[in-house]
């Protein structure tokens, strides 16, 4: 997990728009932060099945690892199944933290989990299409950072969705956000997203394309304000954030104050919410 996501999911503000919103991650903190990816990972599918039938939406900051969560439940579904089932925790799970908090959790319950193993043995069959409606009836949509890097995820994401909304997320750096997805039911190919001034001070590299021969594909300009960029200019952005931070990262286009493309290549975990009133919440 990142530092600015770590802050986010560790924030006072998040818990109160959880509260506000009824949105709460199936997941405790102790598997959020558990810092061992296979590990949460397992916690955070037996948990969203364990929830199966009030989640509904299922979120990670990147698309990609969402896509793994899923390609990790193909092989471990059975015994995710038989956990649920008994009440129990496979003994891969070693942290001590985690197995307590999982465990003050789930409890056994035999008919989920026939009813699980019987739409997981259908689903083998089709090669796991349409596992998350299958599996998550309430799901509305799946929402993550699915631009630029993340788009060749699309395609198995959209095999395992059958359907559903895909949301791409906002545009965002390790030090700042950068910008809004101004049209979200827009598919993640198509959306832009509009420049937020007050996130952090951007500044704009031209980049220009080279034409004699040379390693570089593109020779920089000087730097220049938001206010003068030119529609249909490629950029490098510069931000410094309110801390004094620098961060430079490249997008392919932008179009006034939209850009598409971004590049996007942190790690972070994927979480199931969905909003109950009657059930133990984190």
């Amino acid at each position: 997990m990142g530092t600015a996501t770590t802050h986010c999911y560790a924030s006072e503000e998040l818990k109160i728009k959880k509260q506000k919103t009824k949105s709460f991650s199936c997941s405790p903190q102790e598997v959020i932060f558990s810092g061992d990816y296979k590990q949460s990972t397992y916690c955070h599918l037996l948990l969203g099945l364990f929830y199966s039938d009030q989640v509904e939406f299922i979120t990670s900051a990147f698309v990609y690892s969402m896509v793994q969560a899923f390609t990790t439940f193909e092989e471990h579904w059975r015994e995710i199944c038989n956990d649920i089932r008994h009440g129990t925790l496979s003994s891969k799970i070693k942290s001590p933290k985690l197995r307590e908090a999982i465990l003050d959790i789930i409890s056994p319950n035999t008919n989920l989990a026939s009813k699980l193993q019987g739409y997981c043995e259908e689903l083998e069959k089709v090669d796991w299409f349409g596992l998350i409606p299958k599996i998550w009836p309430n799901v509305k949509y799946l929402y993550a950072i699915m631009t630029g890097s993340m788009q060749p995820y699309l395609k198995k994401l959209r095999h395992y969705a059958n359907g559903l909304p895909l949301i791409s997320a906002d545009y965002g750096s390790t030090e700042s956000w950068i910008g809004v997805n101004v049209n979200p039911s827009l598919p993640p190919e198509e959306v832009t997203f509009a420049v937020v001034p007050t996130f952090s001070y951007f500044e704009f590299i031209p980049l220009h394309r080279n034409k004699q021969d040379s390693c570089d594909d593109f020779i920089e300009g000087k730097p220049i304000p938001l206010s003068k960029i030119i529609v249909g200019q490629h950029y490098e952005i510069v931000l410094t954030t309110f801390t004094g931070i620098n961060f430079s990262s490249f997008h392919t286009s932008i179009f006034i104050l939209l850009f598409k493309y971004g590049l996007h290549v942190h790690v972070f975990f994927f979480k199931f919410f969905f909003s109950k009133k009657d059930t133990k919440y984190y």
